[in-house]
């Protein structure tokens, strides 16, 4: 086999974490491969014009947790990464005519809340101080190995503390919501992040993590603030592609990894489907915990308890993205003949979330393999602030909607996809009339289809659900302090590593210092 075929670092899957990762081992003299299965790297956060004229965030679509340190280190938005700033950050509607209004100016968001009740508005900053005392916490473990369950609750040291270990770290997302406030659209507003992406409803034991999770990022320098990129997701993991081989590394794309090749116990390097191999003794896999270790490594090299722990990894999908091409954005009912309020409701994010029991049925339809009836919906409206994902006087919505079981109870998605988006697109014409009428043209991803197009088993955008069982050194599984697996050489990357999901890099950032640091005393293969 050729010199040109061995590399010190290989790493599996150019979706943004595997990118980190290429970063900043070649920046450790670490000559490394990325090997890309699709046409364009980019996993989930990826531009794509699926319907002439129109750029949509395909699968991951706003900003929020990469950590500071790594935008700095990577110089992300030097080399071209534009945020669009979201003000206000959400809109949230509901059936009576209400709605609240999430401003970046704190007052006139307590305003806003206090047109609900002013109880609620006087409670906000009591639950605001709580929650970030919980992001602090986190704060700390996201850029290092793993910690441990009992590293993380030491933290909280007095009564009052373990009473927010119990309800951030181990409660429900409606637990939070009803402890704090009393209205139901400010509990039903602050459940609905504790949803995101997890097949669970806002009663269940776990939605509170989840709910910290989404609140702890600082990429825009405030706290929970999500913004958009310009020209879409996609142009993170460009600029992430531009800068790793500006530092040398090697990408390959239409190149999918068959199998991870070991022998006796250490990983020697991959085999293409093509049947082209490359051969390393570091494989870096930035694919799920399943994909990695039960499909890519033969059953044979992986010890029974480890695969059978990788087996049990929660990973079904509650996820339908729909992503539209529009005549108009829309027309919120509730927001009445205001065309300045109109485009307000536009500019940021837009929670259908009416109120916890709704949010609970629509979980419970999906867990009989019914898809709901009335979805939960988290919707974004990125042209309204960013016209260079449109043409002039024209939009696009992106609708992430839950809950719909990755198997149906009754036919296939195949033939029921359509006409399940269309109920959706439907339900959310209840609040904005003009919608389902604007409607050009639609991506409809599925459960299924995103497995297919993105290679996420189960179609889970977190590579396993972002609860506390499979938190900090239980993530992947139990006793996982490094991220290196029982295979010697084989790391994971990706989300289904700690800390987890979302465009957040840091799964790629630790594990390329975990292989930084084995290579500081050995020189690498040049």
């Amino acid at each position: 086999m050729g010199a040109s075929q061995q590399y010190d670092a290989i790493i599996v899957g150019g979706g943004h974490n595997g990118l980190v990762a290429a970063c900043y081992l070649a920046d450790a003299g670490i000559r490394t491969l990325v090997l890309e299965r699709y046409h364009e790297v980019g996993g989930a956060a990826f531009s794509e014009e699926y319907i002439p004229g129109f750029t949509f965030s395909t699968g991951s679509y706003v900003l929020s947790l990469m950590p500071e340190s790594i935008l700095n280190d990577l110089r992300l938005r030097e080399e071209g990464i534009e945020y669009v700033e979201r003000n206000p950050r959400f809109f949230a509607p509901f059936p009576d005519g209400s709605s609240l209004t999430y401003w970046n100016d704190h007052q006139k968001w307590l305003q806003d809340i206090r047109r609900i009740s002013p109880r609620d508005a006087d409670a906000y900053d009591h639950y605001d101080a709580d929650l970030e005392r919980a992001c602090q916490v986190m704060d700390k473990y996201i850029l290092r190995r793993p910690p441990s369950w009992a590293e993380v609750a030491a933290e909280f040291r007095t009564p009052y503390e373990a009473g927010l270990f119990q309800k951030f770290f181990l409660g429900s997302a409606a637990d939070i919501a009803e402890y704090y406030f009393e209205s139901e659209q400010m509990r039903a507003t602050v459940a609905a992040l504790g949803l995101i992406g997890t097949f669970r409803g806002p009663r269940d034991a776990g939605t509170g993590y989840v709910k910290l999770f989404h609140s702890m990022g600082m990429a825009t320098g405030h706290r929970g603030r999500w913004t958009y990129v310009r020209g879409a997701m996609g142009s993170i993991t460009q600029t992430l592609a531009k800068i790793a081989r500006k530092r040398g590394v090697e990408i390959r794309t239409e190149a999918e990894v068959e199998r991870i090749v070991v022998r006796d116990g250490r990983v020697q390097g991959v085999a293409l489907a093509s049947g082209e191999e490359f051969t390393s003794g570091i494989v870096l896999s930035n694919a799920d915990p399943k994909r990695t270790y039960l499909r890519l490594v033969d059953a044979g090299d992986l010890p029974e308890d480890y695969r059978r722990a990788i087996e049990q990894i929660k990973i079904d999908s509650p996820v339908m993205k729909i992503n539209m091409a529009v005549e108009e954005l829309p027309k919120f009912t509730a927001l009445g003949d205001d065309s300045e309020r109109q485009l307000q409701g536009s500019t940021g994010g837009l929670f259908v979330a009416p109120s916890l029991e709704y949010m609970q049925r629509a979980y419970e339809d999906a867990r009989q393999g019914r898809p709901s009836d009335h979805p939960f919906m988290s919707i974004h409206m990125q042209s309204a602030v960013d016209p260079s994902v449109a043409p002039p006087g024209k939009h696009t919505i992106s609708i992430f909607a839950q809950y719909f079981p990755y198997a149906l109870a009754e036919g296939t998605w195949e033939s029921r996809r359509q006409a399940i988006a269309d109920a959706v697109v439907a339900e959310f014409g209840k609040y904005a009339p003009n919608v389902p009428s604007a409607v050009i043209g639609m991506q409809v991803l599925a459960p299924p289809d995103l497995e297919a197009r993105f290679g996420l088993t189960g179609g889970h955008i977190f590579h396993g659900e972002l609860v506390p069982e499979q938190a900090f050194d239980l993530r992947p599984v139990p006793g996982s302090s490094s991220y290196e697996g029982p295979i010697g050489g084989l790391f994971l990357c990706g989300s289904g590593a700690w800390p987890g999901g979302c465009v957040m890099g840091a799964p790629g950032h630790n594990a390329a210092q975990e292989v930084i640091a084995r290579f500081s005393d050995v020189k690498p293969v040049m």
